[in-house]
């Protein structure tokens, strides 16, 4: 598939933002945070901005904008629609939350979980809505909702425990938390990759109902030039570059981040070299999420590329 930037972008970073309000959440059933108004403040303005930069950019790939609002009439029907009405619906307890929250009201909690079980139901909105495109079978998996809700609650963690070690607050269930999500992240996209590696759904033989017995090849292409299907549905992608790009999201966005918390006390470095090293750690892990999102898109097939000379999707 053709791999937006905008959808892309929208994915990484309103997933981020509601990771951090998941992070938070979690934080309140097993432990009392104690934070400053600043920080306080630093936390809502970066979720908000997450959230609403990738709610925002989702809308860029149209090619009426304008007519955006159409999405949400069939929700009885269509995952785009609920995932759309569940982030809308999710802004009004947003609101409230940071208001409770930064005038110390013991409301905040209320709001808070509210808040971050609508923020869960939207992002299993979105992973639905690609695990159920059933001409798409590396999308049509049982791992996609899993995998995309992993990466929201690993990278929302991440942002949190960064900012806190940026603060200087040390909270150690935000340590294991940070650790076993981004842990979590790595085994399933590996069983992930693993599976659509070897899981055939149709080939050129069972597209044309020929048999399995027949060796089926393109003769000479339907189109003689560029279409929407091959623009948009038919991407190719080396094996080489892809396995590349797997191992720099392997490093930039689980292998560095674990690393650096874990070794983060035998580090010989000052206070403010400790805190640009965190701030590092965390733009190479949105980098990194970016290129799994990357080629989540590209690696994908549509079985109309069998029609196009592929031999199996």
């Amino acid at each position: 598939m053709h791999p937006s930037k905008s959808i892309i972008f929208f994915t990484v970073f309103s997933g981020t933002g509601y990771g951090i309000l998941l992070c938070l959440s979690y934080l309140t059933f097993v432990t009392d945070i104690n934070f400053n108004n600043n920080f306080k403040l630093f936390l809502m303005i970066t979720s908000f901005i997450f959230i609403c930069s990738g709610l925002l950019s989702s809308t860029l790939h149209l090619g009426h904008p304008e007519r955006a609002w159409r999405s949400f009439s069939q929700w009885k029907s269509s995952w785009l629609s609920r995932e759309g009405l569940a982030a809308v619906v999710t802004f009004l307890p947003l609101m409230i939350f940071y208001l409770f929250w930064y005038l110390d009201s013991f409301f905040y909690i209320y709001f808070l979980h509210s808040t971050s079980i609508l923020c869960l139901i939207t992002i299993y909105c979105t992973g639905q809505m690609y695990a159920t495109i059933k001409t798409i079978p590396a999308w049509n998996n049982k791992l996609v909702t899993p995998i995309y809700t992993i990466n929201s609650i690993c990278m929302g963690a991440l942002t949190v425990y960064c900012f806190t070690r940026f603060y200087g607050f040390e909270i150690n269930y935000l340590y294991h938390f940070t650790i076993v999500s981004l842990s979590l992240c790595l085994f399933l996209k590996v069983i992930y990759w693993y599976v659509i590696s070897k899981k055939i759904i149709s080939t050129a033989n069972s597209a044309t109902g020929l048999g399995k017995n027949n060796n089926i090849s393109l003769f000479e292409g339907p189109h003689t030039g560029k279409n929407f299907l091959t623009t948009e549905m038919i991407n190719k992608i080396k094996k080489e570059k892809a396995n590349f790009l797997r191992l720099c999201f392997v490093i930039l966005t689980c292998v560095l981040p674990i690393y650096m918390i874990i070794q983060e006390s035998s580090l010989i470095i000052d206070s403010f070299m400790l805190k640009v090293s965190f701030f590092l750690v965390l733009i190479f892990a949105l980098i990194g999420m970016l290129i799994e999102r990357y080629l989540f898109f590209i690696q994908a097939k549509h079985v109309v590329s069998l029609y196009y000379g592929e031999k199996k999707v």
